[in-house]
């Protein structure tokens, strides 16, 4: 946050944030003290956050988005950007009680907050749930391989020490974010976000599976092979550097 703006200032911008997003009614009933909270602690938990009104804006829009995941999956969900989870715990900080009141008027249910040493022994079956549940929220296929913003917002924003997920020959990739929010060591490819892996764990239907495997063939992804490449034991995770090969923090459900 930038000494010179002023409060209105500062206030201005998350707002007009808040009003671009497709979450705007309920972003702008986030409790006007959070902000300035988040801005003056969230630092301490995660080294090096930026601390402006934009980052914290998006990162609040991200954490939305996450709860309407976590409320409509019926299973453990995890949330794969570490800057959305920096509003996650300012506010339960702040207010646990407020935080629970409103996702129980705005989702339906309480999102309980699961650590992610907890959530470490399912950590690939929540980040799947989580990512087709994004993928169907942004109108996305959800046999992939597109991303949805929520899995893309760490690396979008620079969030230090977060998680950087993109899309390397077709399939899903993850590398861990360094000080300065840049891909750092050897991307991860989490099976559990492959396809396959995805209709074996009942995240998406046999018709789903087939539709998004004719749309690469129609395409002439070979080279991108998540269809050729999925549950093949070639494939691998690449390594832990993303919270244990599957780059995910906290998780709710």
């Amino acid at each position: 946050m930038n000494v010179r703006d002023t409060p209105r200032a500062v206030a201005r911008t998350v707002e007009w944030e808040f009003a671009q997003s497709t979450y705007a009614a309920v972003l702008a009933e986030l409790p006007p003290a959070l902000f300035p909270y988040w801005a003056e602690t969230a630092h301490r938990e995660f080294p090096g956050i930026p601390r402006d009104a934009s980052f914290y804006a998006q990162s609040a829009e991200g954490l939305m988005i996450f709860f309407d995941c976590a409320a409509a999956a019926g299973r453990p969900c995890a949330l794969p950007s570490r800057a959305a989870d920096s509003v996650w715990h300012a506010w339960a900080r702040m207010d646990a009680s407020g935080l629970d009141r409103f996702c129980t008027r705005h989702f339906g249910k309480t999102i309980p907050h699961l650590e992610k040493a907890r959530m470490q022994g399912a950590m690939g079956g929540a980040l799947a749930t989580c990512l087709v549940q994004a993928r169907r929220r942004a109108s996305k296929s959800p046999a992939g391989p597109d991303l949805p913003r929520l899995f893309t917002l760490d690396l979008q924003l620079g969030m230090p020490s977060g998680f950087g997920y993109r899309v390397i020959g077709g399939r899903v990739a993850c590398s861990p974010l360094d000080q300065l929010g840049r891909p750092a060591g050897r991307p991860s490819f989490p099976r559990a976000l492959m396809p396959t892996a995805l209709l074996q764990a009942g995240l998406i239907s046999q018709a789903e599976y087939a539709q998004a495997r004719e749309a690469r063939d129609a395409s002439g992804d070979a080279g991108g092979a998540a269809a050729g490449c999925d549950g093949d034991a070639g494939c691998g995770d690449g390594g832990s550097g993303c919270g244990g090969g599957c780059g995910g923090g906290c998780g709710g459900g």
